[in-house]
């Protein structure tokens, strides 16, 4: 007696008859139990793929736990499971949700170009569009049984891209495996997933332009004093990613040549992925259950250690931060001659849905710890398992973590300077807390941190080497990066940081149907 084959496209039929194997390997690796198929399921492909195809509540706990380049092959197996990866709400929740207990790390390294002049003598570009896009699984010293690994980096994506990729001066993030480029010049951003390597077309502020349209008269003049400075992140509850605009201005007033008034005044704008078509203006409207009372609220500098997201918020310090002795990561506040504006030591915790802000004043305990003068202010902010942690250097070979719960539940009491939400960790470095130290990287999930130790110069760039810290077990240990010792630096165009692998899009609201992409495939624009 024949039996009649279920009929299926012969392109797709490998991934159909790879089911029952996907569904042995997630209850192998299912360590935790969570993942109880029956084993029905495994036993036959027909019938494997009949439940799967019959349940979607399987079908998303199945896509879920699947790396992202996985996901974008499986887009061609059909209509439905095209439909579920791209738009499914649940779905891409509950892979971002899954990917953070599968920490990775990301570095951009921009690629310098040499040309040979008319002269003969060779020039070499810095700011060019070729770049080296790294990322890498991170294992951190987890073993089976009472066996320990050493930390390690498996890298399992390069991407060079070429000559039609963009220019950037700046990049940010990441934020839900999202990171953003900024063009200075053109005061403009784009969204870049590292992942699905889909990206948005340049988003410009065009800010500055109305305003001296709107002021600028004869003896009025509208001077850009600092910006834009550009932030992203994500408001969990509408699951929204946003961009932020800071802008901090001057209206000057002449006659006959001479200054005869000024007056500086801060905009700030917003723009909704997948909502806005155009940036709007925003209030800088303080928090109803703030304490302390500002008179300047200080944009986020260009610093990358001087800000971070979390739990719906950015947070950044209302001072310059004690910074290493690179001008391009030291911004000095116009408004000052210290930057303290006689404001208090704060940090300022922008919420991302609200577009308020909160002030969360620092407790005198932290800031009268003796230190050097050098270093009175933090030297990095970071976030860490949900944690917002402020990075003092005490002593050459010592750093001391201040971590702040912030959670829902505590965001007010923090605003009214509850003490009890801080708690300290003091760590001795194997190596000198100097200029060589320039980032501190809180890996999500986890009460682990990345440090990056630039001691090694090799034809006058900087060289990265990367260690981690466990809080727990009180551990370091450098991360070996499948052999490669060291990575160049290549300041505010540079990127390295950990992230975690998402679906969601760069250019739409997950609760919405995706809209049309801008792809990078390869460096070329389709």
């Amino acid at each position: 007696m024949s039996m009649k084959r279920k009929e299926v496209p012969t392109n797709n039929w490998d991934v159909y008859i790879n089911l029952p194997k996907l569904l042995k390997g997630l209850l192998y690796r299912s360590r935790n139990g969570n993942v109880n198929y029956p084993t029905k399921f495994i036993a036959s492909p027909v019938a494997s793929s009949e439940i799967i195809n019959s349940d979607d509540g399987i079908l998303i706990e199945i896509l879920s736990r699947l790396p992202v380049k996985s996901l974008l092959r499986f887009k061609s197996v059909c209509k439905r499971w095209l439909s579920l990866i791209k738009n499914d709400t649940y779905l891409i929740q509950l892979h971002s949700t899954g990917a953070k207990s599968r920490p990775n790390l990301l570095v951009i390294v921009p690629l310098k170009q040499q040309r040979k002049t008319d002269d003969g003598h060779w020039v070499t570009r810095t700011k060019t569009p070729r770049q080296c896009i790294l990322s890498a699984e991170l294992l951190l010293g987890e073993g089976s049984g009472c066996e320990e690994r050493e930390p390690e980096a498996i890298i399992h994506n390069v991407r060079m891209t070429d000559n039609n990729w963009f220019v950037y001066d700046q990049v940010l993030g990441p934020v839900n495996g999202l990171v953003c480029f900024v063009d200075w010049g053109a005061f403009a951003v784009r969204l870049y997933n590292v992942s699905t390597r889909e990206v948005t077309p340049w988003i410009q502020s065009t800010l500055w332009k109305e305003e001296r349209d709107l002021f600028q008269k004869d003896g009025t003049f509208i001077k850009n004093i600092r910006g834009p400075f550009f932030q992203f992140g994500f408001d969990p509850l509408a699951t929204e990613h946003k961009l932020f605009c800071f802008w901090t201005l001057s209206r000057i007033q002449t006659l006959l040549g001479r200054v005869i008034e000024s007056h500086n005044y801060i905009s700030w704008e917003a723009l909704t992925i997948g909502r806005d078509t155009k940036w709007r203006r925003i209030d800088v409207v303080p928090h109803e259950d703030n304490q302390e009372k500002l008179n300047v609220v200080i944009p986020p500098f260009l610093n990358r250690k001087s800000f971070v997201y979390a739990n719906g918020s950015i947070y950044w310090i209302n001072k310059r931060m004690s910074t290493s002795d690179d001008s391009v990561h030291c911004t000095k506040d116009k408004h000052s001659k210290d930057g303290s504006n006689g404001d208090p030591d704060v940090i300022i915790a922008f919420d991302v849905g609200s577009e308020k802000f909160r002030v969360i004043p620092i407790p005198k305990f932290i800031l009268d710890e003796p230190r050097e003068p050098t270093f009175l202010q933090p030297i990095a902010i970071l976030e860490m398992d949900g944690r917002v942690v402020l990075v003092y250097r005490k002593r050459p070979c010592t750093v001391k973590l201040w971590i702040l719960n912030d959670d829902i539940d505590k965001k007010m009491e923090n605003c009214k300077g509850n003490i009890r939400n801080w708690s300290e960790e003091t760590i001795a470095l194997p190596f000198l807390c100097d200029t060589r130290i320039l980032g501190f990287h809180g890996i999500p999930g986890t009460t682990q941190i990345v440090f990056e130790n630039y001691g090694d110069f090799h034809k006058h760039i900087k060289l990265v080497g990367l260690y981690s810290y466990d809080l727990k077990k009180k551990t370091f240990n450098e991360i070996d990066i499948n052999g490669i010792s060291s990575i160049p630096l290549h300041y505010t165009r540079f990127l390295l940081a950990t992230f975690t692998e998402s679906l969601f899009s760069c250019s739409a609201s997950t609760t919405q149907h995706s809209q049309k992409l801008v792809h990078l495939n390869g460096g070329h624009l389709c």
